[in-house]
């Protein structure tokens, strides 16, 4: 990337380096780097600026390779581009990649009523068990606890404790909220109405890799008959199958900490069914929004 500027750089470093936000949080982050590319990479044609927001964008993937939204988002931006490009002016290149990226930023407050409308007609009342932190379960959330303040209990969501951001948030906002220990959810969950969670990716088969602690408590919702939902955008539908990807999951460490095992994989056949702003899905029915992240997947490659 020789003629990517060094704020550019430093933006893709950052992201790869966060351990902190969610996958969407992220995605939107690498859309905005992706319009900054648009804007400044000094190119005089289209068939110049094309492959450099390519570089960028591969760069942009390899920094969170196993969040499907943030690959998805600068494919969309990147095949918004590369259709402008068909009549060869640099400036409408330019001026379709921003539009894309700022649509992806701009869209996620819709994004996330939308989904939270969508719950609200099939999730049932009553208590909800969450995990970890998602600004999209924190919306479905809040529009859920209008029809009748039904408590909310949040896991602390071990390591890095993301639940109790969850829990201090809910408060914050005159929720009523209960924080517990990972250890104590399985004297909580039969007493729920539900469990819902958000995710960092949903597999094309309706496997949903989210943070640690998602399958055993999809496991416990299940023993209980009590239903397990996934509240998420459809841009982190990856467009493979969990078994196609031949991945293990990571490990993530630190200088002065041992490896940790940050997220897990949960099986369709445990999850009651997919919130997304497009729908309620179940998890083997994916292959329209699967479809779409293959076409963003395909303009990354070429």
């Amino acid at each position: 990337m020789r003629d990517i500027a060094s704020s550019i750089r430093e933006a893709i470093e950052a992201i790869a380096s966060d351990r902190t936000h969610g996958a969407a949080w992220l995605a939107r982050e690498a859309a905005n780097v992706m319009a900054r590319a648009a804007r400044e990479i000094p190119a005089q044609t289209s068939q110049e600026l094309v492959p450099a927001l390519r570089e960028v964008a591969q760069a942009l993937t390899a920094a969170q390779p196993r969040m499907a939204a943030v690959s998805n988002a600068v494919g969309a931006v990147l095949l918004a581009a590369e259709d402008a490009s068909a009549v060869n002016n640099v400036s409408a290149v330019r001026r379709a990649a921003v539009a894309q990226a700022h649509r992806i930023v701009a869209g996620w407050e819709e994004t996330a009523r939308r989904i939270a409308r969508q719950a609200q007609a099939v999730v049932p009342k009553g208590p909800i068990l969450t995990h970890s932190h998602s600004a999209t379960v924190m919306a479905v959330l809040e529009r859920l606890a209008r029809r009748g303040g039904a408590p909310i209990v949040v896991t602390e969501s071990n390591p890095l404790g993301e639940g109790r951001t969850t829990a201090r948030l809910l408060a914050g906002r005159g929720l009523p909220v209960r924080l517990i220990a990972d250890a104590q959810a399985g004297l909580f969950v039969s007493q729920m109405a539900t469990v819902l969670v958000g995710a960092d990716t949903v597999f094309a088969d309706g496997t949903v890799v989210n943070k640690v602690g998602t399958l055993a408590l999809a496991l416990l919702a299940r023993r209980a008959r009590v239903p397990f939902f996934v509240a998420t955008e459809s841009l982190k539908v990856a467009p493979a199958r969990w078994e196609e990807t031949g991945e293990a999951l990571p490990l993530d460490a630190s200088p002065e900490e041992p490896p940790a095992l940050y997220f897990d994989a949960t099986p369709p056949r445990l999850i009651t069914a997919l919130i997304t702003e497009e729908g309620v899905f179940k998890p083997r029915r994916l292959a329209p929004l699967a479809r779409r992240a293959r076409r963003w997947q395909r303009v990354l490659s070429r």
